[in-house]
């Protein structure tokens, strides 16, 4: 008999991040969800007993899934397991039995108190929760275990294909979107064929998300069963190289809280794709010793982020 609680699944190959101790902590605080790391990195010690890790290589969990979905899965890099996303729910059913929900995550981010924003009320009622207006979010999604959802991956048109191939495909905030949510392409395409070529980046920011809610009502989404709210959980850079305008230079993440101090609003996490070395964008904020939290650090006392790094409150 499935129980309310929810599985993350999250295979992660190579390094941990600097933040992962941040991280581990956040996931920890919200004990209803259980967080499931396939990884070939040191597994830790002594963090709740809602964290669980599977030791294998990244051959190994790859050889996995190609026997799971009979295809010929040999990526070059851990990067393509990302498209394996929409997948998860039907590579990793045995362990997800039990589990009402499943889902998946990135670890470049600091979850909140995501209780606050999906309460009980909210899993009876909706399938599937995404913190984009527009498409399944990859920092976080969260998926109804029916096999509607498990087996949707396969309706993706040329799926094997796309995972044999060695390019890194967005299959979850693409296709598999596409698929829960078909209007959610005619949306993509309406910000960037006609908004985006009328109004500059900021101003199309604005209008798109804007109007991504009465889009939504329009397209009947709620008796599709989808939640899919934008969250603003990526603070976005200006052409000034501050954030934008409905961020604040600081955000603290205290009590198991994302708090932004410019509005005072709490936030379900951050996801700081500024705030990290990445191959997306030149603009962003992170340089040698930016995190400043040492080793061991008690995170029950709070944590600082802004654009000189992490620090401890």
């Amino acid at each position: 008999m499935k129980n309310n609680r929810i599985a993350i699944i999250i295979p992660y190959f190579g390094r941990w991040p600097e933040w992962i101790e941040l991280y581990f902590h956040s996931c920890e605080r919200n004990n209803f969800i259980d967080w499931y790391f396939f990884t070939d990195c040191a597994i830790p010690t002594n963090y709740g007993s809602n964290l669980h890790f599977v030791n294998t290589t990244f051959d190994a969990y790859c050889h996995n899934v190609s026997a799971v979905l009979g295809i010929n899965f040999t990526p070059n890099s851990p990067y393509k397991l990302c498209g394996l996303k929409p997948f998860y729910g039907y590579i990793h059913k045995e362990i997800l039995s039990t589990y009402e929900f499943w889902g998946f995550g990135d670890i470049d981010t600091i979850w909140g108190d995501l209780k606050s924003f999906y309460i009980q009320d909210m899993l009876m009622k909706y399938d599937v929760f995404s913190t984009h207006a527009d498409r399944l979010s990859g920092h976080l999604a969260i998926i109804r275990n029916t096999p509607a959802y498990t087996e949707l991956g396969f309706k993706i048109t040329n799926w094997q294909a796309k995972l044999e191939s060695q390019e890194a495909l967005a299959l979850d905030e693409q296709d598999f979107s596409w698929l829960l949510y078909p209007n959610a392409r005619l949306i993509s395409k309406l910000y960037s064929k006609i908004i985006r070529k009328i109004f500059n980046w900021r101003d199309a920011w604005v209008i798109y998300y804007h109007l991504m809610p009465l889009v939504n009502k329009i397209s009947w989404i709620i008796p599709r069963k989808l939640y899919f709210k934008e969250q603003h959980t990526t603070p976005i850079l200006g052409g000034d190289g501050r954030t934008f305008e409905h961020d604040s230079e600081d955000w603290i993440y205290n009590d198991g809280k994302i708090i932004n101090p410019k509005n005072g609003k709490e936030y379900i996490y951050l996801h700081f794709m500024i705030y990290k070395k990445n191959s997306f964008r030149n603009d962003y904020f992170w340089k040698e010793n930016y995190y400043h939290i040492a080793k061991g650090y008690d995170f029950s006392k709070g944590v600082k982020i802004n654009t000189e790094g992490f620090f401890p409150i």
